[in-house]
């Protein structure tokens, strides 16, 4: 009986040679497409917003509101006007502007006339009047005469002789204001002259110039209107009729 050879570890050795070159291949492909694939694309934080500073950009910029100017306005009847034309031209009530320049009859009219335009403030008043005597009734037919309502409204250009002016407001019936004086209280006294003054408003002046229905003048050489003065008008009988302090800006 024949014997059996028995087969070393060396006859396996192709196989292991042949296993690991696989493995190797199978690695190398493996890296190589690894190395092929896209690179994901790199998340940038967004810049935050500061919602308060966007809308404080957008909002408009506030600008000084411009006081209206002191002087009232006034209109010159032309040829052709009636009074009810300009009352509309001007939106305002025929009544109001019959009131305020203290006319009987709305025919009543010439060519050159200086009609005054009266103030919001007047015909503010005037209204409130108008409505309160509408609703009081009339206890006798005697018409009352309307006692006259002047005050002191402000002033304008302090400290500018050439500008500085008092602006002065009836809101009620006439005054005859001949012989009234303004006193500043710095030894400075005004004498108004023969000056009538119907519902509406006038300056007085205090430079040098040359009156007007709507504007006075004092006829000074300086500058008077001053912060901390106190302005005090008086009627010819000596009774306060209006003050106004004037404070700074």
């Amino acid at each position: 009986m024949g014997s059996v050879k028995r087969s070393t570890w060396r006859i396996y050795l192709p196989y292991l040679a042949l296993n690991a070159a696989i493995s190797i291949a199978a690695v190398l492909v493996v890296l190589f497409f690894w190395s092929r694939r896209p690179t994901p694309p790199q998340l940038i934080p967004t810049p935050t917003k500061n919602i308060a500073t966007e809308i404080a950009i957008l909002l408009p910029t506030a600008t000084a509101t411009l006081p209206p100017s002191p002087t009232p306005n006034v209109y010159v009847v032309q040829v052709g006007d009636t009074l009810l034309a300009i009352a509309i031209e001007l939106e305002l009530s025929m009544n109001a502007l019959m009131a305020a320049n203290g006319l009987a009859n709305p025919d009543d009219l010439s060519v050159g006339q200086t009609l005054i335009v009266p103030s919001a403030e007047w015909i503010e008043v005037y209204e409130e009047r108008r409505a309160s005597a509408a609703l009081t009734p009339t206890a006798t037919a005697t018409p009352e005469v309307e006692p006259s309502n002047v005050q002191i409204m402000g002033i304008a250009g302090a400290g500018d002789l050439e500008r500085e002016a008092i602006r002065f407001l009836n809101s009620g019936g006439i005054a005859i204001m001949q012989d009234w004086r303004l006193d500043d209280g710095e030894g400075h006294t005004y004498i108004f002259p023969a000056f009538t003054l119907h519902a509406g408003a006038f300056n007085l002046n205090i430079a040098v110039g040359e009156d007007t229905p709507i504007d006075l003048y004092w006829g000074l050489d300086q500058a008077i209107l001053t912060p901390g003065t106190e302005l005090t008008l008086l009627d010819s009988s000596g009774r306060i009729q209006s003050t106004f302090r004037i404070t700074g800006e």
